[in-house]
């Protein structure tokens, strides 16, 4: 894979994790590569503790409708 290539592959993917990374993991990983990885693995899991917590709420609502 050539530098460019390499380059638009993560610019693409810092994009999809909103362009910004934890400092924490900043912190931790010394490549941006590292970085990014870390960054959207904890981003998976913000999302499911969301999901769990909307779900709770969501069955808590079902049961009052019922």
């Amino acid at each position: 894979m050539s530098i460019g290539t390499l380059e638009n592959n993560l610019s693409r993917a810092l994009e999809l994790l909103g362009g910004s990374i934890d400092p924490e993991i900043v912190e931790t990983y010394p490549s941006l590569e590292a970085r990014i990885l870390a960054q959207a693995l904890e981003n998976v899991e913000i999302a499911e503790q969301r999901l769990r917590a909307i779900q709770k709420l969501v069955g808590e609502l079902e049961g009052v409708l019922v």
